[in-house]
């Protein structure tokens, strides 16, 4: 008698999926349980920053869209955590941090061709046609054509304004914002994120990034978003507490306010600034001056250059982040645990005073800390004039004050005996005034970028040249 032992196959934990079907054993998915904009809410999303929440709300069966990463693609919850997990230890071994950034607005402004009137139409197909002579001119001079030099390649750094017809639209880029993806590329590992939707988000990201050098795919539009009307890092590959992202909008990260450098809103077009109720001559085509450009040589500029303050801010997150070094012992975990979470690093609690025993500032573990040495505006206490708007919703995270807390400052929101340090932009508002009257230092944002970049304190003198 022979007798037959039949094997059940093993349970497959469907681990990702692509157009329904499990990548593993081949099956189609039976239920739908993605996450994704059709089915989360934004009322799903808890108004809270704890990572943890991710490590401890596991669903079995449950799966998550990550289509920007390949069409058609849902991975379970359980392999995001550890692709999560994974990207997070490899780029922090590589001493670098994650930066999310958006577009319309942030790094680049868009208008319709309907929006324009002929005059601004023909100035602007002008600018155009002028912008294009000189790429062809330049190509032909540096010998650019195919040989990938590295600064701009296909598309060498002119003034920046785009006629796309197949989307009926210009596009301005926001000035720097070639410098700022070069210098910001050394520090992070960057991702597009932002509510246009997918065609338009690759052709704006092929604008600052032509080479493809800096986002490698790592484009998020609308319908990748796993929220209706705002944006979540549950789908980038990292870890909140090494992520920094950069966005005109606050409101739409509402689980990641920590997170955010919110940037002053990008108007180059008349129609843009109109549109969200900016005052008279508040864009770049009506007031004639781009940021960064002075009235006449040798004044100061009108309008920041913004990419400028937002890379300082992350030059000092970086920097306070306190990489160990990758060659002491204990490898890898050591590297990725000795870091310090960024989102505290602009935290205003962050540098109460706590001593060890020999005077010198510790940590959590009662360790010494890293970062206190470059703590080196602590004891300045800095009163804002005109730096924010009145109605801004968030003016702590506006860039300049960021950098100033990130170095140890204090930032006063009234005028009081302890303000040490006035910062504005115009010579003639009421806080100048006062502050210039009880002998405090008064300063221009440059004093806290250079201060940032240059990673000291600098004379307040070179510095207190306002409008």
């Amino acid at each position: 008698t022979t007798t037959t032992t039949t094997t059940e196959p093993e349970a497959c934990e469907h681990p990702a999926f692509v157009f329904g079907i499990c990548v593993h054993c081949g099956r189609r998915a039976e239920t739908t349980t993605t996450t994704n904009k059709t089915n989360k809410t934004d009322a799903d999303v808890p108004d809270n920053d704890d990572d943890d929440d991710d490590d401890k709300k596991e669903e079995n069966g449950k799966t998550t869209a990550v289509r920007y990463l390949h069409e058609g693609l849902t991975v379970s919850d359980k392999l995001l955590r550890e692709a999560k997990r994974e990207e997070r230890k490899a780029t922090l071994k590589q001493g670098k941090i994650f930066l999310v950034l958006d577009l319309d607005h942030t790094v680049l402004n868009s208008c319709r061709f309907d929006e324009v009137n002929d005059e601004e139409r023909a100035t602007l197909d002008a600018k155009v046609a002028k912008r294009e002579e000189e790429d062809e001119l330049r190509k032909t001079l540096l010998g650019m054509v195919g040989s990938g030099n590295g600064r701009g390649g296909r598309r060498p750094r002119f003034p920046d304004l785009y006629r796309l017809s197949h989307f009926s639209t210009y596009t301005k880029l926001r000035p720097y914002v070639f410098e700022f993806l070069e210098a910001a590329a050394k520090i992070c590992r960057m991702h597009v994120y932002t509510m246009g939707d997918k065609n338009y988000a690759h052709e704006m990201a092929s604008l600052i990034d032509p080479e493809g050098k800096y986002f490698h795919g790592r484009i998020i539009g609308n319908s990748d978003s796993t929220c209706s009307k705002t944006k979540d890092l549950d789908i980038v590959l990292g870890g909140d507490d090494c992520t920094m992202i950069v966005d005109d909008t606050s409101r739409v990260w509402p689980r990641h306010a920590r997170n955010l450098i919110r940037v002053d809103r990008y108007h180059f077009f008349r129609k843009s600034a109109t549109s969200f109720r900016e005052m008279e001559k508040s864009s770049v085509m009506e007031r004639g001056l781009d940021e960064g450009e002075a009235e006449e040589e040798g004044a100061p500029a009108k309008h920041r250059e913004v990419l400028k303050d937002v890379l300082a801010v992350l030059t000092v997150a970086h920097r306070m982040m306190a990489f160990s070094d990758s060659g002491d012992d204990g490898g890898d975990a050591r590297e990725i645990r000795d870091h310090k979470d960024v989102r505290k690093v602009f935290e205003r609690n962050n540098y109460e005073a706590r001593e060890g025993q020999n005077g010198e500032k510790v940590d959590d573990e009662g360790g010494r800390d890293p970062s206190s040495s470059l703590l080196f505006l602590k004891g300045c206490v800095i009163l804002p004039s005109g730096i924010t708007p009145s109605n801004d919703e968030r003016p702590d995270r506006h860039p300049l004050l960021l950098i100033a807390v990130g170095l140890g400052a204090t930032i006063a929101t009234a005028m009081n005996d302890n303000v040490t340090h006035v910062l504005a932009r115009s010579d003639n508002t009421e806080k100048v005034k006062w502050g210039r009257k009880r002998g405090l230092f008064i300063v221009n944002g440059n004093w806290l970028r250079e201060c940032a970049m240059q990673n000291a304190k600098l004379d307040e003198h070179n510095f207190a040249t306002l409008q």
